[in-house]
């Protein structure tokens, strides 16, 4: 039921608040705002991280001619850490699983694996470095679920995940 108390549309016309997987089962779908929370307590918990490790990096006598190649690594190894693992493995970062939501594979309602999870964070990981217009791309690739039927993101269309109340 959708929160009106409505069943999932058959026609796939509207949204409703549930998606119907490849396995013939039906989902409840985590709700934009939710998402948003999950990826503020996300990126919140990746700088805290980031901030760490560059301290134990840069502490250990990296050279100034080694810092801008550690500038584009440091963020994009933490991100990978983080997201891909945690996500293929689980289904869930930390601040999805504070927020009550999960990532499945839309095939099958299981966790997405590791191909699904590289996919589905490279699109917005690596649009974000095309210089001086790549984070609007990927801020776009966020808010891109707010329009689809199902709240995909074009990360989550690419990788063929759905994001769902846990």
């Amino acid at each position: 039921m959708s929160d009106y108390g409505e069943p999932p549309s058959s026609d796939g016309s509207r949204r409703t608040g549930w998606a119907e997987l490849g396995s013939g089962d039906t989902v409840e779908l985590a709700r934009p705002g939710a998402r948003l929370g999950a990826r503020v307590l996300d990126i919140i918990i990746e700088i805290v991280i980031l901030i760490v490790v560059g301290l134990v990096v840069f502490g250990s006598g990296v050279s100034d001619s080694d810092i801008g190649v550690t500038d584009l690594l440091l963020p994009a190894a933490v991100g990978v850490a983080y997201e891909v693992v945690l996500i293929a493995l689980w289904g869930q970062t930390l601040g999805k699983r504070m927020v009550g939501i999960k990532v499945i594979n839309a095939a099958h309602g299981g966790v997405p694996g590791w191909g699904k999870a590289v996919g589905r964070w490279a699109i917005p990981g690596l649009v974000s470095l095309i210089p001086i217009f790549g984070w609007l791309l990927a801020i776009l690739c966020y808010v891109s679920l707010t329009w689809d039927r199902v709240y995909q993101g074009w990360h989550d269309k690419v990788a063929g995940t759905l994001v769902i109340k846990k």
